[in-house]
């Protein structure tokens, strides 16, 4: 590698698997493994109906938030058995979307009181929404997808990147920062205590930072923002990641987090581009008609990506010793067609429940709990940027997202003790920047960058919603919202979540004024 990195800069979005997104790509790399070869890439339609093949027409919209808790993505994988014996097909995900329309989904629990117990954890099902199934083999075209598509032609894409669990977002972006879920398959809201990437850096003398927009997943690890210390002083709001870029400011590793913040209806501007789909469900009777290529949250999200990389381009000094890194936490129910590895590590040696709790899992307990984490997650795409990438690079290396924590090991603190053992199997991805000079054809994707927002704003940039009820929000943003109460009580001043006209049925102004307070607080700690 001839490149001399000081930089490390990695933006995770949501909830997209690789053939949902880049599937389709027509990649002249013949080592791209997508689904314009090979073949057929299809699943058997609900109750072993005909076959539904993939296909490159999906909308932007979906009729039903696909599943993606842990007992449903084992379902999508087909996975059957334990540790190096696992067998996966990726056979379940048209029974699996179907599932969740039906609110069908597979049974969380087990143990001789499940059967009777079950109902009453379930969730109050909705409305329930039929024959949708065969709509979870779809992917998006390329020109749908125009900012990851000329990215993954333009430098390094992972055709082998699978997210570390087969679960949910909280589980995987955790694994990210600490290369564990601390044994959580599903999102749990609560505070972690697992040493992280971030302390890692800090005691091999280099630095870091966090840009958020809204209410970041990160908050979840208290220690790397507790209101008595200085860390506080580290986190930025989003906005600010492109002045630093041209003040030539960068730490040795910026992680960026999108906006969660779900839109009040689609369209609205300003809102999440985190590119969730629960950001962009429509009622089932619209989807129909419903435009193909209608603007709303995911294509801010490309705009977001667009945004960070353009940044970085304007500074052709520094980006020439920037690394940037583009993925997705977890692939959020859409179909893959390559089954995930098992018999990988897992993170570390599991949490004993003592004979109390052992005797209490032979009656009831989540399924999820007794998984041993030796089998990765669905694909998800990820593109390693930097002007030392030669362009149509394909990276076949199997990867999960404790290649993070491993790369910035390896770069930064290469005495450092690994933080777990995935992050010690899970290989760096540095040495794709093989090139001895730096490229001067880089592709121009400033036309996606968004304008900047006219008008007042929020202390989070986000316009205030009108007056009236709240619509309900997707169940990922309402944990989130349960983690910006838990931050919220723990920040000097009186407790937002306390007033009433904030916390009554309002929970994207709760998570908004949450917000504004830990931004104050991060200002003052920076003078």
């Amino acid at each position: 590698m001839a490149a001399t990195i000081d930089h490390v800069v990695v933006l995770m979005l949501e909830n997209r698997s690789f053939d949902h997104l880049l599937g389709y790509l027509d990649h002249p790399n013949p080592d791209f493994d997508g689904l314009l070869k090979g073949g057929p890439y299809q699943n058997a339609g609900w109750k072993n109906g005909p076959a539904v093949l993939a296909s490159s027409d999906a909308k932007y919209v979906v009729p039903v938030d696909p599943d993606h808790s842990h007992d449903a993505v084992m379902l999508q994988v087909g996975a059957t058995g334990r540790g190096a014996t696992r067998e996966v097909t990726n056979q379940g995900f048209i029974d699996s979307y179907e599932r969740k329309g039906r609110n069908l989904a597979p049974p969380a629990f087990e143990g001789l009181l499940a059967p009777i117990l079950e109902p009453v954890f379930r969730p109050k099902p909705g409305p329930a929404t039929e024959g949708r199934g065969p709509l979870i083999m779809r992917s998006q075209p390329p020109d749908r997808v125009p900012v990851l598509s000329a990215l993954a032609l333009n430098f390094a894409v992972c055709t082998r990147w699978f997210c570390s669990v087969p679960g949910e977002t909280w589980p995987n972006r955790n694994f990210v920062h600490a290369a564990t879920s601390d044994g959580e398959t599903i999102i749990t809201p609560r505070f972690y205590e697992n040493p992280t990437v971030f302390e890692m850096l800090e005691q091999a003398g280099k630095t870091w930072r966090i840009y958020y927009d809204d209410t970041p997943q990160v908050w979840a690890f208290k220690h790397l923002w507790d209101p008595t210390g200085d860390r506080g002083s580290k986190w930025f709001r989003s906005a600010d990641f492109a002045t630093h870029v041209r003040a030539g400011d960068l730490p040795n590793y910026s992680f960026i987090e999108p906006n969660h913040r779900p839109p009040l209806h689609m369209g609205q501007p300003d809102q999440s581009n985190n590119q969730h789909p629960g950001n962009s469900v429509v009622a089932n009777a619209d989807y129909d008609a419903f435009d193909a290529g209608a603007d709303g949250d995911f294509r801010r999200g490309e705009g977001l990506i667009a945004e960070v990389y353009e940044a970085l381009r304007g500074n052709p000094a520094l980006f020439e010793r920037t690394l940037l890194v583009i993925t997705y936490d977890e692939h959020g129910g859409f179909y893959d067609h390559v089954p995930p590895p098992v018999n990988i590590p897992a993170p570390g040696v599991a949490n004993d429940p003592g004979w109390i709790g052992k005797l209490m899992n032979v009656f009831f307990r989540r399924k999820s709990t007794s998984f041993d984490f030796t089998m990765l997650g669905p694909r998800v795409p990820a593109i390693v940027v930097s002007p030392y990438v030669p362009r149509q690079t394909v990276d076949k290396t199997i990867r999960d997202h404790a290649s993070v924590p491993a790369t910035l090991r390896a770069l930064f603190a290469p005495h450092s003790e690994p933080l777990t053992k995935r992050d010690a199997w899970s290989p760096p991805f540095h040495g794709l920047l093989s090139l001895d000079a730096p490229r001067a054809d880089l592709p121009d994707l400033s036309i996606y960058v968004p304008a900047a927002p006219a008008g007042p704003a929020t202390p989070t940039g986000v316009p205030t919603a009108a007056p009236g009820p709240e619509p309900p929000v997707p169940s990922y943003f309402q944990e989130l919202v349960d983690l910006a109460k838990m931050v919220d009580a723990q920040l000097p001043g009186p407790n937002i979540a306390d007033i009433a006209d904030l916390a009554n049925g309002r929970p994207r102004d709760l998570a908004n004024q949450i917000t504004g307070a830990f931004t104050n607080l991060t200002d003052q700690l920076r003078g």
